[in-house]
């Protein structure tokens, strides 16, 4: 069941898939029912900030599959998430598969394989 109300630039949909096939959909849902997105004409990866600030989106689809997969306690060694709606996966979310053990990630048609910590840099806010 899905919480808050869609995102209003771009509904994003994770599909985080174990090994065992069971499937954990997490979406980007906000809490605060805005019309317009703050983040308006902002590239992807840009202005998340607000989307925190203004909309209060908990977390981004990705993590909110992997919240899901964690309180089913779910083993997601080799897992694979498949993410709808977006054509970029930010830096964290990348960091956050990598370490609960997701071995790689599509968008669209095109996988990314996740073999190494990814580095993160402060953000400036």
């Amino acid at each position: 069941m899905r919480e808050g109300y869609k995102c209003a630039k771009q509904e994003v949909k994770a599909v985080l898939q174990t090994i065992e096939g069971q499937n954990f959909i997490g979406y980007n849902d906000i809490l605060v029912n805005v019309t317009e997105c703050p983040r308006a004409g902002m590239a992807s990866g840009e202005g998340y900030e607000l989307c925190k600030s203004v909309c209060n989106q908990p977390a981004h689809a990705e993590i909110d599959a992997i919240a899901k997969a964690l309180s089913a306690g779910a083993d997601m060694d080799g897992s694979t998430l498949y993410l709808y709606g977006h054509t970029y996966c930010c830096k964290q979310c990348q960091q956050a598969m990598y370490y609960i053990g997701v071995e790689s990630y599509f968008i669209g048609d095109e996988q990314f394989m996740l073999e190494e910590r990814v580095e993160l840099k402060p953000i400036k806010g």
